[in-house]
């Protein structure tokens, strides 16, 4: 049986699990002392590189350009990147 996957399927499914993520690590800005737990930064690249290994398989899919992939993966990073210095001027008050 064969079923095929459009681009927008492909897109719902990496949308969802990028937002996802970013409730996930948005969450423990609150939960956790960013800044001060190393632990955080491994789950946080352990959760992008899975996401951007989901990007790429898309993309050798031919569900996405590459360049479509890597905005998805840099947009991810970007906001990571915002929640930890969210967490960093926060915990600086």
């Amino acid at each position: 049986m064969k079923q095929a996957v459009s681009k927008k399927d492909a897109l719902v499914i990496l949308q969802e699990s990028a937002a996802s993520i970013r409730q996930l690590i948005g969450n423990q800005k609150y939960a956790l002392c960013i800044t001060d737990c190393p632990a955080f930064d491994d789950v946080a690249d352990t959760r992008v590189y899975g996401f951007s290994c989901q990007v790429q398989f898309a993309v050798s899919c031919g569900l996405l350009t590459s360049t479509e992939g890597e905005q998805m993966v840099d947009d991810l990073e970007n906001d990571l990147e915002m929640i930890k210095k969210e967490a960093v001027d926060r915990s600086a008050q």
